[in-house]
C-alpha cells in the first residue's frame, strides 16, 4: 500500500469528520449546515471510496494509473471545460438580460453537479473510444 493510497483516506476520514461536526455543532456564522456538512461528508465518502477501490486494484496487482488512463483524463478535463465556459457565459449573459434575484448557492451548486456529471460522462465516453 503506497502513502498516497493511505494519506487519501486520512484525509477523506477528516473531510467526513468536519462534515459531522458541522451538522453536529451548527456553527452560527454557516448559512445553511445541513448544505455545508453535507458537502464536507459527501466529498470525504467519496475521497474514502475512491482510495479504498485504488488500494483493492493495487492489492490483485492490478495497473491502476498509465498513460491511457492519464490521456483519457486530460481529454475528459478538456471537453467539460469547454462547454463549462459556455454554459457560464451564458448563464452570465442571461442573468445580465434579465431582472432575476439569484442567490449564488444554489446556481454554484447546480454548477459544480453539472461539471462533476460532465467529467464522468466523457470519462466513461473516451474510456469506449479509446
Amino acid at each position: 500500500m503506497q502513502t498516497k493510497d493511505i494519506g487519501m483516506l486520512v484525509i477523506g476520514f477528516f473531510i467526513t469528520l468536519i462534515g459531522i461536526g458541522i451538522h453536529i455543532i451548527e456553527p452560527e456564522w454557516i448559512i445553511n449546515t445541513s448544505g455545508t456538512g453535507g458537502a464536507f461528508v459527501g466529498a470525504g465518502i467519496v475521497l474514502i471510496l475512491i482510495s479504498l477501490r485504488s488500494i483493492r486494484l493495487k492489492s490483485k496487482g492490478t495497473i491502476v494509473e498509465d498513460e491511457r488512463i492519464f490521456h483519457i483524463a486530460e481529454k475528459a478535463s478538456h471537453k467539460t471545460l469547454t462547454i463549462l465556459i459556455i454554459l457560464q457565459g451564458i448563464f452570465v449573459a442571461f442573468l445580465g438580460v434579465t431582472a432575476f434575484d439569484i442567490q449564488a448557492y444554489p446556481v454554484v451548486s447546480l454548477l459544480f453537479a453539472i461539471t462533476g456529471l460532465t467529467y464522468v460522462g466523457f470519462y466513461y465516453w473516451y474510456n469506449r473510444q479509446i
